[in-house]
């Protein structure tokens, strides 16, 4: 047997400077690498400063040691590149806060004291590791979640690997845009291992998108050697394994890593794909304490004294004045006009000395409101005349299936808005996906009906990612159950990033996502998304039970800017009903429908137990109050049409075929009884399947989820608790 290596399309590479290289390097890139590089160090050593006396809450993760990796990279690109970070990001967002206001022609030797519009950023990046209102997300992020649109800051992430995706997002939307910017991910060794990282890596190499993955390998997360986190030490595997061209560098060397972005720029506008760098770098602290990581047992004195001896700044002032590049005055004279710099931003914002300094008392922010910002005012609705099926003609009408409807209400927002984009597995094969969904629309819109893997994390991150970034992506999951493979984007990402960065940057994408019911698919197909999503109130939910409604309510999820969840339900995609031939209807977020009106009980219900609710209290002929919530976020509910059938029947239940643990009953049986306790004649009651997920089983899945039989019994339990006729006594 002989066994031959495998040839790859795809190399690895290690950067070894030379002599001649240095003659690329002129003053001028000198000014500005060492001016990011002792901007980093002495921020970091300012916050560290305010750590030590108190004065930083929650924790400040120090990239001191690392400056020459952020900074060597971003002084080689683009002053209107853009980046996103992790949870060690301070380096990252002052070397681009500074690189993209540093203007042509600005000399940071000429000048004695920092450019105004430099130091107010310096104030408010300060401001926000601290927590307060002067930040630039009002201090809602600290120090793990920047972000700063204007300067090309596109948010940090405190999710190990959480905002790789979300930079594949802006790249994306970028590039469909023909902007001529790069978007640069930086991430450490602890996110290689993830598999969102993996997934963001695919995507960005599979779509061609012009950014830069670059791993700040610092060799520990928090305690955890690469050697003890992996048996492949060579991290570089990772991204040649996904097609994309890669080098490693020493990070510790500015000089170095200028070297190697200029290599991955020129890679991407020639190639139109993306690149990596692993920079070998080294944090000089512990995770997020101003104490070395010998003192915690997991580093030797000895390994960290051989590391800083490689210091970057150093490296600067040996290196650059023996190469008559620049003195040693140039250097003291920048890293002066630095220091002032970050001394003006804590004199700004502290007051005191010693122990006694504290943080100025007007900087902190209003508490009177700390869920400002959750959700949207949905002012973009002003102006829309919201209708019902009533309130159109049937000559204007025209019957149509639920899964008919679909591609074309999507098909006539997509002719309008040319920032709609579809994303999802199989969308743009089968002639429409798996159920028929995008029919139709891979012709009209080739370009804009996205295939995606199967990585659930990476496409809905993308999605987040271009959401931000100008366009209104369309996720379809092709089963509610497949969220929960997305959560850290769909929960810790959508439903967080507008509150997270203080209500300024609205996240429009709209979340498609299916229940088979009774088809067959098993407990890890059948989930009922809304129980779920609603405990997370950055999300709008909305759910149709007829054609008409679904029409409606997608046109809205579509003009909404805050993340819309439309759940689909199989078992209604063959039910036919009239919807305006022009499809351009709109239904309200937060509107109920009363769909059969009576005064004996109220029904709630919503999806495929509306049509069974209004024939079960037929067939029984009790007098229903019947309303199809449509709008299942718990914020969003409408509990004025709630009430007002609940002050005329006095008694009420929660109708819903899911589980009982993933169902919402118990949110609003809760805010029912705080709201309208005094006029109840007894408890809200609540119909639900059992505690456990349907399985294939015909019988066993039908009995695992409500139907006829349980509406029976509600109806029937509620009026004879109410002391009402009997059924068999009702004519």
């Amino acid at each position: 047997m002989k066994l031959n290596n495998v040839p790859m399309t795809t190399q690895m590479r290690e950067l070894a400077v030379e002599d001649t290289d240095w003659e690329l390097f002129s003053a001028a890139d000198a000014k500005r690498l060492v001016m990011l590089t002792l901007a980093c160090r002495r921020f970091e050593e300012t916050i560290l400063q305010l750590d030590k006396l108190g004065l930083v809450h929650g924790p400040a993760h120090s990239s001191i040691g690392q400056e020459g990796a952020a900074a060597g990279c971003l002084a080689a690109l683009p002053n209107g590149t853009k980046i996103n970070g992790t949870h060690r990001s301070h380096h990252n967002c002052m070397s681009k806060l500074l690189s993209a206001l540093y203007h042509e022609g600005f000399d940071p030797v000429a000048v004695n004291r920092m450019p105004e519009d430099m130091r107010r950023e310096v104030f408010a990046m300060m401001s926000e590791v601290l927590g307060l209102r002067t930040g630039w997300n009002g201090g809602r992020g600290g120090s793990m979640h920047m972000r700063k649109d204007e300067l090309g800051i596109m948010g940090t992430d405190a999710i190990v690997a959480g905002g790789m995706p979300l930079a594949v997002g802006v790249a994306f939307a970028d590039r469909v845009r023909k902007y001529d910017t790069i978007t640069v991910t930086f991430f450490g060794d602890g996110a290689i291992h993830q598999g969102t990282a993996h997934e963001a890596m695919n995507l960005a190499a599979l779509y061609s998108l012009p950014m830069i993955f670059f791993l700040e390998n610092n060799h520990y997360a928090v305690s955890m050697s690469v050697e003890q986190s992996t048996r492949e030490t060579m991290l570089l595997t990772r991204p040649v394994a996904h097609g994309i061209a890669a080098v490693r560098v020493d990070g510790m060397n500015p000089f170095a890593v200028w070297l190697a972005t200029r290599w991955a720029e020129e890679h991407i506008k020639e190639n139109g794909g993306p690149a990596f760098i692993e920079a070998d770098v080294y944090r000089y602290y512990h995770q997020s304490r101003p104490f070395p990581g010998s003192a915690f047992g997991y580093r030797t004195k000895d390994e960290e004294s051989e590391w800083r001896a490689r210091d970057p700044i150093d490296f600067l002032r040996r290196e650059l004045p023996a190469r008559g590049i620049l003195s040693a005055a140039d250097i003291d004279s920048i890293d002066a006009m630095v220091r002032e710099a970050m001394e003006s931003a804590n004199a700004e914002i502290v007051e005191g000395l010693g122990s006694s300094t504290r943080i100025r008392e007007e900087l902190w922010p209003d508490t009177s409101d700390p869920d400002a910002g959750l959700v949207g005012d949905l002012s973009e609705f002003d102006g829309v005349n919201f209708t019902e099926v009533e309130d159109h003609r049937s000559e204007d009408m025209v019957e149509m299936s639920l899964i008919e409807a679909m591609p074309r209400v999507m098909g006539a927002n997509m002719a309008k808005d040319d920032t709609i984009y579809v994303f999802g597995e199989d969308v743009a094969n089968m002639n429409g996906g798996t159920v028929g969904a995008t029919r139709g629309l891979v012709a009209q819109f080739p370009d804009r009906i996205i295939n995606t893997p199967i990585t659930e994390n990476g496409f809905c991150g993308l999605a987040n990612g271009a959401a931000t970034s100008g366009l209104k992506p369309v996720i379809e999951l092709m089963y509610s159950d497949f969220a929960l493979v997305a959560a850290d984007q769909l929960f810790n990402h959508s439903a967080k990033i507008r509150h997270l960065f203080n209500g300024k940057h609205s996240v429009p994408l709209v979340l498609r996502c299916r229940i088979p019911g009774t088809e067959g698919y098993g407990s890890q197909h059948s989930m009922d998304p809304a129980g779920i999503f609603a405990l997370y109130p950055g999300w709008r939910v909305v759910a149709a039970s007829n054609a008409f409604d679904y029409v409606g309510l997608m046109n809205t999820a579509l003009r909404c800017t805050d993340p819309v969840l439309v759940i689909e339900h199989q078992g209604l995609y063959n039910r036919k009903g009239p919807v305006p031939k022009n499809f351009d209807h709109f239904i309200p977020i937060g509107k109920a429908k009363r769909v059969a009106e009576g005064n004996q009980i109220t029904l709630l219900t919503t999806l495929a137990l509306v049509e069974p609710c209004i024939e079960v209290a037929r067939e029984m002929g009790c007098s229903a109050d019947i309303i199809d919530l449509r709008t299942l976020s718990l914020r969003d509910i409408d509990y004025e049409t709630i009430g007002a059938s609940i002050r005329k029947t006095g008694n009420v239940a929660i109708v819903e075929q899911t589980t009982r643990g993933t169902s919402l009953g118990s949110h609003i049986a809760d805010e029912i009884q705080r709201r309208f306790f005094d006029y109840l004649d007894q408890p809200v009651k609540r119909v639900t399947g059992g505690w456990a997920a349907p399985t294939v089983s015909k019988v066993l899945e039908r009995a695992a989820l409500a139907g006829p039989e349980d509406i029976r019994d509600v109806i029937a339990s509620l009026l004879r608790d109410s002391g009402q006729p009997l059924l068999d006594k009702i004519a």
